[in-house]
């Protein structure tokens, strides 16, 4: 995800030479003023050096500003690109990874948010280490190797104590992953876990109380190890301030004279060295976080589509066929489980298909296929007599999970929309929602509300092709008969192809066909004539078409 550009990595070094100098530059007057050089105690000297750290200051405004920019471009764009990822996911692939890990990865983003101090904080230690260790060298060649062997001692032991830390830091993210499984459960399940006393003592002691406890003890130790090693830069520091104060001039490694500009020289370095040091805390996890959102990105890298449907433009239906269509599940071991098909079906513009089964037998899986959420993994779909077709672009559906939407992300506005009002009266809404502001639509509704708000929108849409998932399982009996009896006829009338899901066997001779799943399988498809149907033979025995 993190990757520099040769312009930018240029500009950086453009930016750290000069930046780097001119610290220096502070570091060298003040050293030399205490060491009374000549030359250095002059009028002029603190004009200088005022301006050189006003030079300074500004040079690194102008850089974070550029740093800024290009990191929240990274965080930014990073953020759209993960939903354009989702959204181009197929449904089959979500359902296997599993939306919580959509969620971990927006926080490992926001990491990203610290990358800015991170670079010019790494940059500027680095380079100043860089130049007060060459002046060092200037000063003293046996002093500067035996400070830069010390600190190369210390920088071992801190980074193979580091080194161990990403794989737990790894750990600790994969708690968090489990940790919004839970949180997705309370949300969702909320009622339920209201409903059993012992279904919340399970979660909290059997799951999310173990997992609390084992990421703070983890979190801790993490914390606790950085906080230790960050350490070690203050008081190895000390060290080697001890051993040029005590040990280099009565060995003869360095000069009495020098003692001072060494000491001084060290105690400003501290702070890059600090620096460097504390920000491991943050590379690491900047590490980590850089590694799941490529890994995020690769495993939900959705198959693109073959054609570019534009829903702008509108279609006439006259016909779908499915041809020897199938689809099978797999489990993480690409073994398949359930499967569907094959089937062979035809639908004709204006038809109102009723489906039927028991639970598991394919109706759902029939539903995602009809509507393009699941990709069969074998046969042809034609449309308007058109092989290898799609039928997404012809359909608006209502499933039995309905959500609405937070927005109006489709094209129609509901202000002042005339059909939008006739709508709320033909749903029995019109008392409910008293305004046409998208916010009255868009608050919470009873679940048969909520339902008949995501029908009004399916409307709105003016698509030839309907389907409705058990829309009328969470009505009321009077709406349910409503919808049977008057909705669904007039649907009808308008050129409407309706398909739907239903349980609703005392409504079943308002369908003109009715379909029944089983094990995967079409094994009835019922021409209805009108008459009352005997229900029980449509679920428990064969009905002979005439």
């Amino acid at each position: 995800m993190l990757k520099l550009k040769f312009s930018q990595a240029l500009y950086l070094l453009l930016y750290a030479i000069p930046n780097t100098v001119l610290s220096f530059g502070i570091i060298y007057i003040m050293n030399n003023v205490i060491s009374g050089t000549e030359g250095f105690l002059t009028d002029y000297m603190g004009i200088v050096f005022v301006s050189v750290v006003i030079y300074t200051y500004l040079l690194n405004i102008i850089f974070q500003k550029k740093i800024n920019e290009h990191s929240f471009e990274i965080l930014y764009e990073n953020e759209k690109k993960i939903f354009d990822k989702i959204l181009k996911t197929p449904l089959i692939t979500l359902e296997k990874l599993g939306s919580q890990r959509f969620y971990t990865v927006i926080e490992d983003l926001r990491m990203f948010a610290t990358f800015p101090e991170v670079v010019t904080h790494s940059i500027n230690s680095l380079l100043m280490l860089l130049l007060c260790m060459a002046y060092l060298f200037t000063l003293s060649v046996s002093g500067a190797l035996t400070v830069i062997a010390l600190i190369v001692v210390i920088a071992v032991t801190y980074f193979l104590v580091i080194s161990t830390m990403t794989s737990k830091v790894e750990i600790l993210r994969k708690y968090n992953e489990f940790y919004y499984e839970y949180v997705d459960d309370v949300i969702k399940g909320f009622k339920g876990f209201k409903l059993s006393r012992q279904r919340r003592e399970n979660l909290m002691k059997k799951h999310l109380s173990p997992n609390r406890e084992d990421a703070k003890v983890l979190d801790f130790k993490i914390n606790y190890v950085f906080l230790s090693i960050n350490l070690i830069s203050q008081y190895g520091l000390y060290l080697v301030i001890g051993v040029v104060l005590f040990l280099l001039p009565v060995i003869g490694l360095l000069d009495r004279a020098d003692v001072i500009s060494y000491v001084v020289i060290l105690l400003f370095i501290s702070g890059p060295i600090n620096n460097l040091i504390n920000m491991q805390n943050i590379y690491t996890r900047l590490a980590v976080a850089n590694t799941r959102i490529k890994d995020f990105l690769k495993d939900f890298d959705a198959i693109e589509e073959v054609a570019v449907i534009d829903n702008t433009t509108s279609e006439v239906f006259n016909s779908l066929i499915f041809k020897d269509i199938a689809f099978a599940y797999e489990n993480e071991s690409s073994e398949k489980s359930f499967a569907l098909g094959p089937v062979n079906l035809s639908i004709e513009k204006g038809e109102t298909i009723f489906i039927i089964g028991g639970n598991g037998s394919g109706k759902s899986t029939f539903i995602n296929i009809l509507t393009g959420l699941y990709q069969p993994s074998e046969g042809t779909v034609v449309v308007n007599d058109k092989s290898n077709s799609t039928v997404q672009h012809l359909i608006s559906a209502v499933f039995t999970d309905n959500h609405i939407f937070s927005q109006n992300y489709d094209n129609y506005a509901l202000e002042n929309n005339k059909e939008y009002q006739e709508l709320l009266r033909i749903m029995e809404l019109d008392k409910v929602i008293l305004d046409d502001k998208e916010d009255s639509a868009r608050r919470p509704f009873s679940k048969g509300q909520s339902k008949r708000m995501s029908l009004i929108f399916a409307l709105l849409e003016d698509k030839p092709i309907l389907v409705l998932d058990e829309w009328a399982a969470d009505q009321d009996p009077h709406f349910r008969k409503y919808f049977y009896e008057n909705l669904l006829p007039k649907l009808k009338q308008q050129g409407k192809t309706i398909i739907a899901v239903t349980h609703d066997d005392a409504y079943f001779r308002y369908a003109d066909r009715i379909l029944k799943f089983d094990y995967g399988e079409i094994v009835n498809d019922f021409k209805v004539n009108g008459e009352i149907l005997h229900a029980e033979s449509l679920w428990h025995k064969e009905i002979t078409n005439n």
